[in-house]
C-alpha cells in the first residue's frame, strides 16, 4: 500500500507483527508542549500495545461510553479499557450495578459511601449497608479519538 505524502510536521508511525503481537514504535522520552531542544534526541523502542494495554485478555473487556455522567473525565464515545481482576477501591471508576440495576460507570468514594457522578448535574449514588453492588471491573484505560 503506498501511503501519502506527509507534510515535514509529521511523520508515518509504521507497525510490526510478530506473531499474534502487533508492535508500534515508541518514543519513551515522551514529547514537549512547549518548545523543545532541536538536539534532543528520541530513542526508539517497540512497544506492544496489546501487552501494555490487554495484559489479561480473559479479564478485559472494551466497552464505549454513552453518557454524560462522568463527563468531563470521561466523554461519549470513549472506549473504555476495564479490568475485571481488579479490585475496585476509593477512588478507582468501575462498571457497577447496585441492587440488581443498570450497570453504570461511576467512581467509588470510600469515606461518603457513594458512587460518584463527575458530572455534578447528575446525581451521587449512596451505598447502604444493605445495598448488593456487582462490579464488572476497573476502568484502567480509555481511548479517545481526537
Amino acid at each position: 500500500m503506498k501511503l501519502p505524502k506527509l507534510h515535514s510536521e509529521l511523520q508515518n508511525i509504521p507497525f510490526r507483527i510478530e506473531g499474534n503481537k502487533i508492535f508500534v514504535k515508541y518514543y519513551d522520552e515522551g514529547v514537549q508542549a512547549g518548545f523543545p531542544s532541536p538536539a534532543d534526541d528520541f530513542k526508539e523502542q517497540q512497544l506492544s500495545l496489546d501487552e501494555k494495554y490487554l495484559d489479561n485478555p480473559d479479564a478485559t473487556f472494551l466497552i464505549r461510553v454513552v453518557g454524560n455522567s462522568m463527563h468531563p473525565t470521561l466523554h461519549v464515545g470513549d472506549v473504555l479499557i476495564v479490568k475485571s481482576d481488579m479490585d475496585f477501591t476509593d477512588g478507582k471508576i468501575g462498571i457497577i450495578s447496585v441492587n440488581n440495576t443498570d450497570f453504570t460507570v461511576k467512581r467509588y468514594d470510600k469515606k461518603a459511601q457513594e458512587l460518584i457522578a463527575d458530572n455534578k448535574e447528575f446525581k451521587n449514588i449512596k451505598i447502604a449497608k444493605e445495598d448488593t453492588l456487582l462490579c464488572l471491573g476497573v476502568v484502567r484505560h480509555l481511548i479517545r479519538d481526537l
